[in-house]
């Protein structure tokens, strides 16, 4: 998504290794790359923060809001706290300001 010279991308997280999703958007979102100078890609596959920038791509995962299941048991997954996220992107400067909900 294009918001002003902001590139957004949004990813369930569960193909694409992070560090290859700046490539991916690259190639898929070509014709707002130039036009960009601020590029986020959020995840949320791994229900835990993690926030890394790859050149000029800062790509962060996001906690969850849904509880664990067997699954997460069963991985040791389930300490992580469940929360909700929001991100305020100025058009011009960029990501400006967040908001967290613990639950």
């Amino acid at each position: 998504y294009m918001y002003g010279e902001n590139l957004i991308g949004d990813s369930h997280g569960d193909g694409a290794k992070a560090n290859d999703l700046p490539l991916l958007m690259a190639e898929e979102a070509k014709h707002f790359w130039a036009a960009a100078n601020h590029k986020y890609f959020y995840t949320h596959h791994v229900h835990h923060k993690n926030s890394k920038d790859y050149m000029s791509v800062c790509v962060e995962s996001m906690r969850s809001i849904s509880g664990a299941d067997s699954y997460h048991h069963k991985h040791g997954y389930q300490h992580a706290p469940k929360a909700m996220e929001g991100f305020i992107h100025h058009k011009k400067y960029g990501q400006i300001g967040r908001f967290n909900h613990i639950f």
